[in-house]
């Protein structure tokens, strides 16, 4: 018994002392021609991982640049790390809208056509970037998200992709975790098909095809979830939007999905010509609204980058503009749940 205590003792000691170590906040030390979209954090390489549109940033605990991989004629958006393979994943789009033809023109390369637009989960192996410049052929592999590719020229609204997670199987006993992949859903206050998030369920190691598909009702969101986070310590799934514009909703911006939950399978609303569809309910915590099963909160700055370590800490990644370059902040925050607006606590050491 003692000796259990003692390692139980030296486990805690160990977490605690790795959370002292990570920083409270800092300035990347990089900038570019587009804005931070997603961020993660690597406890044990003492790192950070930042996605800035065409470019993914690799930083120490101080925002000092230790390896790129630069110019990718594509949307790199939200990240996920996985510690125990060592593999990042991320969202990439390649595609022809507003978006597409001006990270093209950033670039100065052939800009994508609406049938070879093409969107895509990224595995990254972190242990080959080397250093600024490296290539994306020696750190990248690229799996197709076909059903993405489909419903981005017929359905929902859909815009592509963007949040990835990496969480346990929705609605199963704790076993091998999934990544989960987040569609981006245009902002359109005349269409009824758009006002549900939908996900996209991979088993890692299985990524030529995904095996399950969710709805989430939250109306309308500008772009949909921008950045996907599991966070054990809550046993969610946070999305994190930029708000919508539909009169009718709370257009919230971050929402919460428990993932100990059976999905249940309906009729939706401003898809009832579709048949029934696998939905999740979202979290019964955050503020009400007057909308039946919609709750959430307020916190816009998620958006653009949004990583927890599981135990209460959390980091946002917050565009700013130098000049005429982008480059990031990053900060720490705490959660602290409750009824109010934010469910966080700023680190004020």
């Amino acid at each position: 018994m003692r000796k259990t205590i003692v390692m139980l003792l030296a486990v805690w000691a160990a977490v605690s002392a790795a959370a002292q170590a990570l920083p409270d906040k800092f300035e990347v030390k990089y900038k570019g021609k587009n804005h931070v979209q997603g961020v993660a954090v690597d406890t044990v390489a003492k790192c950070f991982y930042l996605s800035f549109t065409t470019s993914l940033v690799k930083t120490d605990y101080e925002g000092n640049v230790l390896a790129s991989v630069d110019t990718i004629n594509g949307h790199l958006g939200a990240m996920t790390f996985d510690a125990p393979s060592r593999k990042l994943y991320a969202s990439l789009e390649c595609k022809d809208d507003e978006i597409g033809q001006g990270i093209a023109k950033n670039l100065g390369k052939e800009a994508y056509s609406k049938e070879s637009s093409r969107f895509y989960i990224v595995e990254a192996d972190v242990d080959r970037l080397s250093g600024p410049g490296t290539p994306a052929s020696e750190v990248m592999k690229f799996y197709p998200v076909t059903e993405a590719i489909r419903d981005y020229k017929t359905r929902y609204g859909c815009s592509g992709i963007d949040g990835v997670t990496i969480a346990p199987r929705i609605g199963k006993k704790p076993g091998k975790p999934c990544l989960y992949v987040a569609y981006g859903i245009y902002n359109d206050i005349s269409r009824r098909d758009n006002d549900h998030q939908i996900l996209l369920e991979y088993r890692l190691g299985k990524l030529q095809k995904h095996t399950a598909k969710y709805f989430v009702f939250t109306g309308n969101t500008n772009w949909g979830v921008q950045n996907l986070c599991y966070d054990a310590n809550t046993g969610c799934v946070f999305m994190a939007c930029y708000a919508g514009k539909k009169p009718e909703y709370p257009n919230y911006t971050l929402f919460a999905v428990p993932v100990m939950q059976k999905p249940g399978k309906k009729v939706l609303l401003g898809l009832e010509n579709d048949g029934r569809h696998p939905v999740l309910a979202l979290w019964n915590q955050g503020l009400l609204s007057s909308v039946k099963g919609v709750r959430g909160w307020r916190f816009g700055d998620a958006a653009t980058g949004f990583c927890t370590t599981g135990d209460g800490v959390w980091y946002v990644s917050k565009s700013v503009k130098r000049g005429k370059m982008y480059t990031a902040a990053v900060r720490r925050l705490e959660w602290k749940g409750g009824p109010g607006e934010v469910p966080f606590n700023e680190v004020k050491r």
